[in-house]
């Protein structure tokens, strides 16, 4: 339904002759019906009132169903009421109407990453990006730079501390900038490359967990354990119920010899979640240094039925040696590979 004022009625007569009554309306008077409602929901979204704004689109596209402009607002209000799969039609239709209008490609991106679409979710964004893929024009972050330039013309007059007010609002986009370009690189394996990202987020937001998980994480791949734990005991006071946390500080203490601070730390992480696997693969990276293979084999068990199935890791850890020379090794890896 598009709009519950227009489609009130409990008569199909009545519905019948208003509609033949619209028809009649001139295509001027449609298109003043079409941006007074589309006005009216641009002050609702601006009170905050997203339901009122919603219908108030809602009849701006009744009044002209060709409107990219309304099936956009529509769409966007959608998605700020979460309600990410009928966002999702809306835009489309937007999209079809004008499909050179990035921002309609970009709300129909988000939309479709909030619902784990992300292979649509990258074509829609590839469309933006494709247009200008070094952001070398200045109109491809037009309202940043007149950010920092407004700022720097306040610092210029002698106003610093109005400089940086103005400029302020920009840290939020530059720490997620930073921060995804340090987890990038860490995921690519390119740790030194990730560090002074991660170390900058780290300091620009010290109170976000994630930052400073981050940075403990590509600590520990670049073998630098005792800060990578520095980082980490950070980062689980800062969000106790990170399970992966928990994991990489016990991995950063089990490397420093701290072999119980490390089960401890795994054992949390079961805590919170019973099937996290790799808890259990160094909870038996422990048993078998501590010479309990019993133990050992019944926590890399439990790994492997939690989701561990990387046998070249298995052959090459360490820690894992003492329990090769069990024949209970091969029956493992045999059912690991079946």
């Amino acid at each position: 339904m598009i709009s519950s004022r227009w489609n009130s009625s409990d008569d199909s007569t009545d519905r019948s002759r208003r509609d033949s009554e619209a028809d009649s309306v001139p295509g001027a008077l449609k298109a003043k019906f079409h941006d007074f409602f589309l006005d009216g929901g641009v002050r609702a979204e601006r009170r905050g009132e997203l339901l009122s704004a919603l219908e108030q689109y809602e009849n701006a596209i009744e009044a002209n169903p060709d409107s990219a402009h309304a099936w956009y607002n529509y769409g966007d209000t959608l998605l700020a009421l979460h309600r990410e799969e009928e966002a999702v039609a809306s835009l489309r239709k937007a999209a079809e109407l004008s499909p050179q209008a990035a921002l309609i490609h970009y709300d129909l991106g988000l939309a479709l990453y909030n619902l784990g679409r992300y292979e649509e979710a990258r074509v829609e964004f590839s469309t933006i990006a494709a247009d200008d893929p070094q952001l070398q024009r200045a109109s491809s972050a037009l309202v940043l730079s007149s950010v920092l330039n407004l700022a720097l013309s306040e610092e210029r007059m002698g106003q610093p501390a109005h400089a940086s007010k103005t400029l302020a609002p920009a840290k939020n986009m530059a720490v997620k900038i930073l921060f995804n370009l340090g987890m990038f690189k860490h995921l690519a394996k390119q740790h030194s490359e990730a560090w002074p990202y991660a170390e900058t987020v780290a300091s620009l937001d010290p109170q976000a967990e994630d930052a400073v998980h981050l940075a403990g994480s590509v600590l520990l791949d670049l073998k630098r354990e005792r800060e990578a734990v520095s980082y980490l005991r950070r980062a689980v006071k800062l969000n106790p119920s990170c399970v992966t946390a928990w994991k990489d500080l016990g991995l950063g203490l089990m490397r420093l010899k701290q072999r119980e601070p490390a089960r401890r730390c795994f054992q949390k992480a079961l805590r919170l979640d019973a099937n996290y696997p790799w808890a259990y693969y160094n909870l038996a990276c422990l048993d078998a240094l501590a010479g309990k293979p019993d133990v050992a084999f019944r926590n890399l068990n439990k790994a492997i039925a939690c989701g561990v199935k990387d046998v070249a890791c298995l052959r090459r850890e360490p820690d894992l040696r003492s329990l090769r020379r069990d024949k209970r090794w091969v029956k493992l890896l045999h059912a690991l590979m079946a």
